[in-house]
């Protein structure tokens, strides 16, 4: 036989069903208490009725006869004294003598000791006891015991009673308990088929109900919180993505424009001087350098966000080095402008080309907005990069924004770049577990702060 389906019948069955067996088990206990306590009171009565006899027989011999037929029920005990040889001594009826066998003659010769036995006489169960009475001699005492059967089957009856009516309670008490236990189920049930529904996990779970049913409300609540931060995660990745599609689409469109504007330009001045060629050919030069830059900068923007590349593989890196590498490429590309250095040996843990990517990035910002001939400070102290430019400095209301893609302030906009390069500069930060962050310098300009993290 297969078990129901629903967990909440399951419950309400196995509640009948060991609330039936416990109401069966007191049903049985009950009754093995009555029987024997009915059945010792009938056997005490006997053993009484035959000490009595055995203590006034000496002075009454006639109290071995004073009984009347057993097949009455409102007759006393019915008596029967019986020599050792069989022989019944007392006076009784031809007709329905009590039965005497071996280990009756055993008990009136004083061989054996006394001992009750069931007999059945007229149709009738009896009770007897059989003692000894005197040398050579037993007395049996004999009574219906058919009273007794009577009351157990009463008792029988109304133990069966009570386990029918205690089963019926149980029924409708193992369905509340039912109803009750997988109450908390079913809500975890309906906000499930919810979220299902709605794909919108931001509905929490009541946590009520026993320990482990808020346990598990606790942990589907986590789960959902989970599941909320992971889609809020993958909607703002695709904003990202569209955002960066739409501003990308932006930043391409003024260079392409630009290189066909130049291209049409240097078909007409083919039949020109040489001068002329030169120059097109220059201006050409920088801006598919300009442009490479640009495809570079989202090709590794676009990569670092891509969940399924390859991871990069971290080391142990001399940042002081790799700083002063970094801080001579700067100085060659930028010679008008002198970069100053003070840095300690420091190691941290990252890779190399992303870590050179992040500080290039941030000498090249100070020095496109320092002054002619102006000065770019370099400080490597306890784990943290200091970059500071003698620049214009950072608006109040740029601040929020200067790690952004694709932004550029009012004072950047004249001058190269596609807003790109700090952002690269963050999501390098993020990817070391390091932060990084822009303020006004003491004394004008900009200062951008790089802080790794402390090596155990």
């Amino acid at each position: 036989m297969r078990p129901p389906g629903s967990l909440r019948a399951r419950i309400a069955l196995c509640c009948v069903a060991a609330i039936a067996v416990a109401l069966a088990g007191m049903g049985v206990a009950a009754y093995a208490v009555v029987a024997h306590e009915l059945g010792s009171s009938l056997d005490l009565g006997l053993r009484r009725e035959a000490t009595r006899i055995d203590r006034t027989v000496a002075t009454d011999a006639d109290v071995a006869t004073a009984s009347g037929p057993c097949r009455y029920l409102t007759a006393p005990s019915c008596v029967q004294v019986v020599a050792a040889d069989g022989r019944i001594e007392s006076e009784h009826d031809p007709n329905q003598p009590l039965p005497v066998d071996a280990r009756t003659r055993a008990v009136a010769a004083g061989t054996a000791a006394a001992f009750f036995s069931d007999v059945e006489l007229d149709g009738y169960r009896l009770r007897m006891y059989t003692a000894p009475l005197r040398s050579g001699a037993a007395v049996q005492v004999a009574q219906r015991a058919d009273p007794v059967d009577t009351s157990l089957r009463r008792v029988g009856y109304v133990l069966l009673a009570a386990a029918a009516g205690g089963t019926v309670l149980a029924v409708a008490a193992g369905f509340a308990v039912a109803r009750r236990a997988v109450a908390p189920v079913t809500t975890l049930t309906a906000a499930a088929e919810r979220v299902a529904d709605t794909r919108d996990p931001r509905h929490p779970i009541a946590v009520t109900g026993p320990a482990e049913l808020r346990s598990l409300a606790s942990s589907f609540n986590t789960m959902l919180d989970q599941l909320d931060q992971a889609l809020t995660a993958e909607r703002e990745s695709r904003a990202a993505q569209h955002r960066l599609i739409a501003d990308a689409s932006h930043e391409l469109r003024t260079p392409l424009t630009a290189l066909r504007t130049n291209i049409d330009l240097l078909h007409r001045a083919s039949s020109s001087g040489s001068a002329q060629l030169a120059e097109t050919a220059t201006v050409l030069r920088n801006q598919s350098d300009e442009l490479s830059g640009l495809v570079t900068d989202l090709i590794d923007l676009a990569r670092a966000d891509d969940p399924s590349a390859a991871p990069e593989l971290f080391e142990d890196v001399r940042l002081d080095l790799l700083v002063l590498d970094c801080r001579r490429t700067a100085q060659r590309h930028w010679p008008a402008i002198t970069f100053e250095s003070d840095v300690e040996p420091t190691t941290v843990h990252g890779a190399p080309a992303r870590l050179v990517r992040a500080v290039t990035n941030l000498l090249d910002n100070a020095a496109k907005f320092s002054p002619a001939q102006g000065v770019v400070h370099l400080r490597l102290r306890d784990g943290e990069l200091t970059v500071r430019d003698h620049g214009p400095g950072i608006a109040p209301e740029d601040l929020p924004h200067v790690f952004d893609r694709f932004y550029r302030s009012a004072t950047a906009r004249a001058r190269p770049g596609h807003g790109l390069g700090l952002a690269i500069v963050a999501q390098v930060a993020r990817s070391h577990g390091a932060t990084v962050t822009a303020g006004p310098a003491p004394g004008g300009g900009a200062e951008f702060r790089l802080v790794f993290p402390r090596r155990a």
